[in-house]
């Protein structure tokens, strides 16, 4: 099966094709998307907290770790798998936190003092309650948004939780419909759909996987054609953009290229909506058409 470093080397590929002046401006905007998807590795996070076993009770109430998807590492760093991995050391003491450190760079610090951690409730003998849901999102989301780029689209998929996949899910629509409006911006009439298209099923594909389920061309392409967001729309709304600014000169490429980073951005925004939302891919397409005729401004 084709997986997204592959995808994302398949894009790249075609990208370098392109005339030197053109492909500079898309590759500036390519870097971050070049960082998650083919530099992607676990993130890893050096939990500390106080001595006992109240660390590994809130590590594993944050993560919802089952005992046997943890894995051994090289000491003190260990793996928890969840459709993805995670690479963790806990550390309840300064001489822990040290070896861990001299044995592997962190890339997050948790602090898990039960008595200052969101949705803490000291109950007989001082057994730290369950982390409330609403907490942990907002706990994980924090974490996604601290990593490197490398190491987000891991950490989404090993969370397991809507609001770090979300927080991914936005980032990437973001750098996409950043890439898209470079490539729409250029003089390179139909010649750039192949690149456009590949980097949308690239989009989607990567949201797919921040999901832990198993993505496919086949499906990311068959949600692109359910939201009517074929390479026929594409052709649409590119060439038809040109057609209409042919009477405005020096203004045609600029909004050519609006024109293709909204249409990508509609595009993320329904892939996450469908995907990490849940919604029905009737509302998936209400969003997609709504947002994709909208002004770069007006796409938050």
């Amino acid at each position: 099966m084709l997986t997204i470093q592959q995808l994302a080397r398949g894009f790249e590929k075609v990208l370098f094709r392109l005339p030197g002046p053109i492909r500079k401006p898309v590759e500036r905007e390519w870097r971050p998307l070049q960082e998650l998807f083919l530099q992607h590795r676990p993130a890893r996070v050096l939990i500390i907290g106080e001595p006992g076993g109240e660390t590994e009770f809130w590590a594993r109430t944050v993560f919802q770790m089952e005992p046997g998807a943890i894995e051994a590492g090289s000491a003190p760093w260990r793996a928890y798998q969840h459709q993805g991995a995670l690479i963790f050391a806990l550390a309840e003491s300064p001489e822990a936190a040290k070896t861990a450190l001299e044995s592997g760079p962190a890339d997050v610090f948790l602090y898990m003092t039960p008595s200052e951690l969101p949705g803490y409730a000291p109950l007989r003998g001082e057994t730290p309650a369950v982390l409330g849901g609403a907490a942990r999102e907002v706990l994980l989301a924090e974490i996604a948004a601290q990593l490197p780029m490398e190491a987000r689209l891991e950490f989404a998929r090993a969370s397991g939780d809507a609001a770090a996949q979300r927080e991914i899910a936005a980032h990437l629509t973001r750098s996409a419909a950043a890439v898209c409006t470079a490539i729409g911006a250029q003089p390179i009439p139909l010649a750039d759909f192949p690149i456009l298209t590949s980097l949308q099923v690239l989009m989607v594909a990567g949201i797919i996987h921040t999901t832990g389920r198993e993505w496919s061309l086949k499906l990311a392409r068959d949600f692109l054609a359910a939201l009517g967001a074929n390479v026929g729309l594409g052709l649409i709304l590119r060439e038809g953009a040109r057609a209409a600014t042919k009477f405005l000169p020096g203004w045609g490429n600029a909004i050519s290229g609006a024109m293709a980073g909204a249409g990508t951005y509609a595009i993320g925004r329904a892939a996450t909506a469908f995907f990490i939302e849940g919604v029905s891919i009737g509302e998936a397409r209400r969003r997609f058409k709504f947002l994709k005729g909208r002004k770069p401004k007006e796409l938050k």
